[in-house]
């Protein structure tokens, strides 16, 4: 069996092998298969034709943009219920839209970057930085003129920094590539990036890696002083590439060859506390078997200078999630004592969603000595916890992907005293907007889900026992929650984005739900202050020889993360509020409230 058709009967990762694909084919000349993702067509549609195969309303220039990429200049026919702005096409300003974040990023171009990480140093939080997937990486091949002019992007890992809390963007760039062992040319850092602090003025970012003849794993790299020296460009050089003068890259698990495994999602996690392992770096990432089929999660340790890592778990050892078949999603945190807890779902079987079962284990610190595993919450079928949830597989009007992503935090603050554990996730909870015909896989999934809950659930004992999930969002669109929880006050922070504030069910915004009382109730805030249209691009659609669209880019990503310390919130977020080249374009923008 190849390895698309395994990737295709894995329900999470068939994206994600397509877009490795995809990135060949900017690199060699090769043919991509827009055969691959059947087309998805609504059911109804308030566009005309030829964009009456999305189902939400477009505004003018997103129409149009579509109707030139299509090559059809149908009637433009104003769409219901959507009011924007008409700028000029020499804008690039971030005001195109009055909203209250700050779009944080040097780039001009026009190209989205999505799938945002956040970090700022407890020990001088005047220190900021931002990491998202860079999709100029991809498109340069196709629009080269743009880059000529703005430049190009060496890898598809961006970060950008601030040095006076996130009020103003001091610089930006790439993660530089990678040499490594396993690859016969370098290894270009591929995304899927989260940020942390290591304090005094240390940041760690960790990326995938990939080579263009199928090398593949997960890397991490350490900042130095020069990313907040104004007088330090951060920006990799296009023809020294490996040489960033503001990052060190290593990486910290590969594998020769795409066909028999692929590495993905790695998540960090610091370890600030009282114990003998403080100062380490926890990475836990999942591990794709092609041969087999199936996937697990793997958890590795480094310390703060990364010239020492350890497999805690996979590799030559047992994963952390044991028998479970397609395990994803592996998140790592850390207590104040040092306590390590690493938390997955397991979805399905080989040809279904369903059911979806969390779990999470726990080590003393170090991580060496997981104990068993326990149940956090089931969903989608007999037997589960909420047997009629099913998972969510795109937004609900088509304009990007996304899934029922988990997202695991502990309380580190002093306060916390028992262990305090938050656990979120969405699920679809009614209707469908589109299916999917002929695909190979998730027979069980009724479609593009039409209203979505965030649940979320907790534990005051280390993971042992935990609260029944509850759905803590209104009736709307809601997708992509994240946790964050301030280790000074305690306040516990639940994100997500949502349509609430729009009768349409289409333009989102991002809340935030928070806690005093350990999630036993919720105040929400309105993270942004003006909704946004997620798909005002739609000519992405033909950027990779017709291969495009909300299933691949341009897309709001799988996830986006949040900070909290001291009763400040720091939330770095996607959103269309900058116009670019005459059109809203997708970028990272973060929001700084007293919370």
């Amino acid at each position: 069996m190849n390895r698309l058709t395994v990737d295709l009967m894995r329900p999470i990762k068939a994206i994600k092998t397509l877009a490795i694909l995809a990135l060949a084919a900017f690199i060699l000349p090769v043919f991509v298969p827009t055969f691959i993702l059947p087309p998805a067509r609504a059911h109804v549609s308030y566009n005309p034709s030829p964009a009456d195969i999305l189902h939400a309303p477009l505004s003018n220039m997103g129409f149009l943009a579509f109707t030139e990429a299509t090559g059809n200049s149908s009637q433009l026919t104003t769409s219901p219920g959507v009011s924007f702005p008409s700028p000029s096409a020499n804008n690039k300003g971030p005001d195109a839209i009055r909203q209250n974040a700050l779009r944080f990023i040097n780039d001009t171009s026009y190209f989205p970057q999505t799938e945002t990480s956040i970090a700022v140093d407890p020990t001088d939080t005047n220190h900021v930085v931002g990491g998202f997937n860079d999709q100029k990486f991809f498109f340069c091949r196709a629009l080269q003129s743009e880059c000529f002019l703005t430049g190009f992007s060496v890898t598809a890992s961006g970060f950008t920094v601030s040095a006076d809390g996130g009020a103003s963007v001091l610089k930006g760039g790439d993660i530089p590539v990678l040499n490594s062992s396993i690859s016969l040319v370098p290894m270009f850092a591929f995304g899927d990036p989260t940020v942390v602090s290591g304090g005094n003025g240390v940041f760690f970012y960790s990326s995938l890696s990939v080579s263009i003849f199928g090398a593949n794993g997960v890397m991490v790299a350490r900042s130095n002083p020069n990313l907040f020296d104004p007088n330090v460009s951060c920006t990799t050089p296009i023809f020294s590439p490996t040489a960033n003068p503001c990052w060190t890259a290593i990486l910290i698990f590969g594998n020769p060859d795409f066909s028999v495994n692929m590495e993905d999602k790695p998540v960090m996690v610091f370890d600030q506390g009282n114990d003998p392992y403080s100062g380490s770096l926890y990475i836990g990432w999942t591990h794709f078997s092609f041969i087999f089929g199936t996937s697990v999660s793997y958890l590795a340790r480094c310390n703060s200078a990364l010239d020492s890592c350890t497999m805690l778990a996979g590799g030559t050892l047992p994963p952390l999630s044991g028998n479970d078949r397609f395990a994803d999603f592996t998140t790592p945190a850390v207590d104040a004592k040092g306590n390590v807890y690493v938390s997955w779902c397991d979805y399905g079987t080989v040809s279904t969603f369903g059911p979806v079962t969390c779990k999470v284990r726990s080590s003393p610190p170090g991580g060496a000595s997981f104990g068993s595993t326990t149940t956090i919450l089931s969903f989608m079928g007999a037997g589960t916890t909420l047997p009629t949830d099913t998972f969510t597989q795109a937004f609900a009007t088509e304009q990007f992907r996304t899934s029922s992503l988990p997202y695991f935090s502990v309380d580190k603050s002093q306060q916390s005293t028992s262990g305090n554990l938050y656990f979120t996730i969405q699920v679809c909870t009614s209707g469908r907007y589109v299916v999917i015909h002929n695909r190979g896989f998730a027979q069980d999934n009724p479609g593009t889900c039409g209203l979505s809950s965030i649940l979320f659930s907790s534990s005051g004992d280390g993971g042992s026992t935990w609260s029944w999930p509850a759905v803590i969002s209104q009736q709307a669109v809601n997708v992509q929650p994240t946790i964050t929880v301030d280790p000074v006050t305690g306040n516990l922070f639940v994100l997500y984005y949502t349509t609430q504030f729009d009768p349409f069910n289409h333009r989102i915004d991002v809340v935030a739900l928070k806690s005093m009382n350990g999630g036993s109730s919720f105040r929400q805030i309105r993270v942004s202050s003006a909704s946004n249209e997620p798909d005002s691009d739609p000519n992405m659609f033909n950027y990779i020889n017709g291969f495009g669209g909300s299933w691949t880019v341009p897309q709001y990503g799988d996830y986006f993360q949040a900070t909290s310390i001291g009763g400040t919130l720091w939330v770095l977020f996607t959103a269309n509020y900058a116009v670019e080249q005459g059109t809203f374009q997708t970028d990272p923008f973060l929001s700084v409230q007293h919370a």
